[in-house]
């Protein structure tokens, strides 16, 4: 899908999975916007096309109410003129930056134009390394909240702040792509204004060349310069036989170099042969050779990136939960409910169906149920459970009693394991259900300290494993956990 309909489904995605429901999208909405992608949709059509028509029917209900949503789907995150003032401005820049110096005097060892070029070596050099991008990822988001208007007039709702952060992320690579367009354009320029200054200036001041070190005698500068200038020269060389270009350009001998030297800021000598003609050939197609070609391409390279994402956003549909549930919505499969009791399970027939029927109407009417024998204390080996899954579970329920303690080496362990196990039988969602309907009964009424202290290790050993958990009374889930939960699997209703 393109840069505007991931938009949408990434607006849409960052309502219905937030942690807190929000009146501007209910779950009927949620459940409307299915129906709607559902009429008429071909189970077997691409799974994309599904997602955006759902993610567009959603946006024309949502954006009314919230006048941030449309101001935020109106508004373009780019421009092609920022490319366009990113190379002026480096011009600029460029062309006001005197890198001759005082007296009108071309330093051959001075560290404009060199310094110019060591930098976007290093640039080069940085770009081919495995270097993390991080930093620039976090920097380029955090622009993208404080500058672009993200949202603009609702930073204090949780849910649209969960909107531009879900898009920064998942539009990183989109983003870096044209960071580096600007930058690699702005490089360029900075170094078209360098040349354009040395050549305008020349025009109608007289330039003259030289160099003076404190380490460097004058072989050790010839040596330097030589090797410097030396790309220039061979292609100097090779395009010797276009009309607009300068004749090939030999570098002066050990004499020459010893009377270009800079003594007290003068040389000896103010010769013809010091003219800064030749330098500021050399130095400018090294400039052009090893700034403004190699950062053009780059630009380009990038600018070509930047287009085919923005055609075609690495937008992942595979293997995320969200995405899971609603295209199991899409081929009309039946969910699948699969409940794992722990160490002990005292809820009747009666309780379990209490359970799914108020799964059912979350996850559809043709809902799969399946009970699981009662996994002993202190059990890891979960392969034979593994192959004892019927089908691909939607949904994978592990069951405990809120009598028991606790213990991240032993029920944490069991969970992991679990998750690991399910992983390849492709359960996208698991939950922890927690049955305190005999501990609150028991204490509810003489230790309601006793309670919640035990419904907060449970809530802590869910969040330490990364399962929601679930309280339920007698197989009823109760509040405020089953809004939660519920605010989780609207998105998978059917």
């Amino acid at each position: 899908m393109d840069e505007s309909t991931a938009r949408q489904v990434l607006l849409i995605q960052a309502f219905e999975t937030a942690g807190s429901d929000h009146p501007l999208w209910t779950a009927d909405d949620r459940r409307w916007a299915t129906r709607v992608a559902l009429e008429g949709a071909d189970p077997a059509a691409r799974a994309d096309r599904f997602i955006a028509v759902r993610a567009d029917a959603a946006v024309r209900r949502l954006a009314p109410r919230a006048a941030p949503v449309a101001h935020w789907l109106a508004h373009r995150l780019w421009h092609r003129r920022w490319a366009v003032a990113a190379l002026l401005l480096g011009v600029v820049l460029g062309f006001v930056v005197d890198t001759v110096g005082a007296g009108h005097r071309v330093n051959l060892l001075g560290t404009g134009v060199w310094g110019l070029v060591a930098w976007n070596l290093l640039v080069y050099v940085l770009l081919v390394l495995p270097v993390p991008d991080g930093w620039l990822r976090r920097a380029l988001s955090r622009r993208m909240l404080d500058l672009r208007g993200l949202l603009r007039g609702a930073r204090q709702e949780p849910v649209f702040e969960r909107v531009a952060q879900t898009w920064a992320a998942a539009s990183a690579p989109l983003s870096l792509a044209r960071a580096g367009v600007l930058m690699h354009l702005g490089a360029a320029g900075l170094a078209l204004g360098v040349i354009g200054g040395l050549y305008l200036r020349g025009i109608g001041l007289d330039y003259r060349a030289g160099w003076a070190s404190t380490f460097l005698d004058a072989a050790a500068v010839h040596q330097v310069l030589g090797a410097l200038y030396w790309p220039a020269q061979q292609a100097l060389h090779a395009l010797q036989w276009l009309p607009f270009v300068v004749s090939p350009i030999a570098l002066p001998d050990l004499a020459g170099f010893e009377a270009l030297r800079l003594v007290g800021g003068e040389s000896p000598a103010a010769t013809p042969a010091s003219s800064a003609a030749p330098w500021i050939h050399l130095q400018s197609l090294t400039l052009a050779m090893l700034v403004v070609v190699p950062r053009l391409a780059l630009a380009a390279l990038g600018g070509l990136r930047a287009l085919w994402w923005s055609k075609r956003f690495p937008l992942r549909l595979e293997g995320e939960a969200y995405f899971d549930d609603l295209l199991r919505q899409q081929r009309r499969e039946q969910a699948r409910v699969t409940l794992l009791p722990y160490a002990q399970d005292a809820a009747s027939p009666a309780e379990h169906e209490a359970l799914r029927q108020w799964l059912q109407p979350l996850l559809g009417e043709t809902l799969q149920w399946q009970v699981m024998p009662v996994r002993p204390y202190g059990s890891e080996d979960e392969v034979a459970l593994q192959q004892s899954l019927v089908g691909r579970p939607t949904l994978l329920l592990a069951r405990f009693d809120l009598s028991a303690t606790p213990e991240s080496e032993v029920h944490g362990r069991w969970l992991r394991a679990l998750q690991t196990a399910t992983r390849q039988a492709g359960a996208p969602k698991g939950v922890l259900v927690l049955e305190e309907g005999s501990f609150v009964q028991r204490f509810g009424q003489s230790a309601p300290e006793r309670v919640a202290q035990r419904r907060a290790a449970w809530q802590a050993l869910g969040g330490e494993v990364g399962m929601a958990v679930l309280s339920v009374h007698a197989g009823v889930p109760v509040e405020p956990s089953a809004a939660a939960l519920r605010r989780q699997l609207d998105g998978a209703a059917a």
